[in-house]
């Protein structure tokens, strides 16, 4: 009887650890994704799901990679710092090869303090915030742009356009105020004045601040808005019922207008608005970004936004390298990240390596800025004003 209890435990031992083992190597290859899904912008988080979702249909559809199926495991981060940390941990024990979607900056700057314990890549696709790739993570990678970037690349812009008083109103987070530190000190560097007023992330009612905007003198000429939550439709809508729009013209930072929902907030009075982008009918796709932008329109019913591009040409970044290096070690994905040469959507994907945020980052962007001229217009059919 001893010897057989002795060979039962020797046995169960033994699939203990061979069941360790095939935890390790796993039959699955997998990608995490980390995102706002229930609060915060959890519209943006939603086409994040869904550019994911559509790269994990069509690799599985082309035999998955190593030979293996390809999954996606999702955490919801809520837009919340502390919830983002839990949701990287999670997915670093489910053992992803690589963790995508990430998106608030003030979110992933909580993650980015604890991805090189997770020993995880970590992929930025429209997440600004400079310091995530100034701090040289060897685990951080960006193809999306970044705040001081977007701000020397929009600023030839404000020159062109003759504008001499320009007002920020943003939201009181790392995106927010580090886009408007940025905009502020090249805008003053040629000769613009800038007002700026900080706003929570959640804040609805915007008509104080604005309200100080047209008190000023000069009044501002462009109302510029860094924000990312709440704020985004209900800037100009407010903007324009104390009458500071169209007097005072508005641009948004980013491609929030070319949701459905811009003009069931904005109404008629989004006629006009700008909004600046990194995609436009003047920046040539690519074979794949044709390719992306079909299949995703043909699947969601809607254009994918520029942002999509930059995730998905991530997540192909990462299936080529493991390709490449024949393994879905996220260690070894990460240190062979930097040799990555890629045809992407929008353009040829190297990584860049200097001083400050340029590190592990694709400084291939095309900043356009585009107009909104008719009621109901589509971000694709909007007017590109500059260049």
């Amino acid at each position: 009887m001893k010897r057989k209890s002795w060979l039962t435990v020797l046995v169960f031992g033994i699939v203990l650890v061979w069941g360790a083992n095939l935890g390790f190597a796993q039959d699955v290859i997998k990608f995490g994704i980390a995102t706002p899904l229930t609060a915060g912008d959890y519209k943006s988080g939603q086409i994040n799901v869904q550019t994911a979702e559509l790269f994990i249909e069509e690799i599985n559809a082309k035999g998955g990679l190593l030979g293996k199926k390809v999954a996606l495991v999702k955490a919801d981060d809520e837009g919340k710092p502390a919830v983002g940390v839990t949701a990287m941990q999670r997915l670093a024990n489910e053992k992803v090869s690589a963790i995508v979607g990430v998106w608030h900056s003030s979110v992933v700057m909580a993650q980015a303090k604890v991805i090189e314990q997770m020993k995880v890549p970590m992929f930025l696709h429209y997440t600004w915030a400079d310091e995530l790739t100034a701090g040289h993570s060897p685990y951080i990678y960006r193809v999306g742009p970044f705040n001081s970037e977007i701000a020397q690349l929009l600023v030839p812009y404000l020159v062109k356009s003759g504008f001499k008083t320009i007002a920020i109103l943003h939201e009181t987070t790392a995106f927010g105020t580090g886009f408007t530190d940025a905009l502020q000190k090249v805008s003053e560097a040629k000769g613009i004045k800038v007002y700026r007023t900080g706003i929570p992330a959640e804040a609805t009612d915007l008509k104080p601040q604005l309200l100080d905007f047209k008190g000023k003198s000069p009044m501002p000429e462009l109302l510029v808005l860094a924000v990312n939550y709440q704020p985004t439709n209900l800037a100009p809508k407010q903007a324009a019922e104390i009458d500071l729009y169209p007097k005072c013209g508005v641009l948004c930072t980013w491609d929030w207008p070319t949701y459905p929902d811009f003009w069931e907030v904005v109404g008629e009075k989004g006629v006009g608005v700008t909004y600046s982008t990194f995609e436009s009918n003047k920046l040539k796709l690519s074979p794949l970004g044709e390719s992306f932008k079909k299949a995703f329109t043909a699947k969601y019913k809607f254009a994918p936004p520029v942002f999509s591009y930059f995730m998905y040409d991530g997540m192909m970044i990462v299936a080529d390298t493991i390709k490449r290096i024949k393994s879905a070690d996220p260690v070894k994905i990460a240190e062979a990240l930097k040799d990555t040469k890629f045809a992407g959507t929008t353009g040829q994907i190297t990584f860049e390596r200097k001083e400050g945020p340029v590190w592990n980052q694709w400084m291939g962007h095309q900043l356009f800025v585009k107009k909104f001229t008719k009621f109901k217009q589509k971000g694709e059919d909007a007017d590109v004003i500059y260049p």
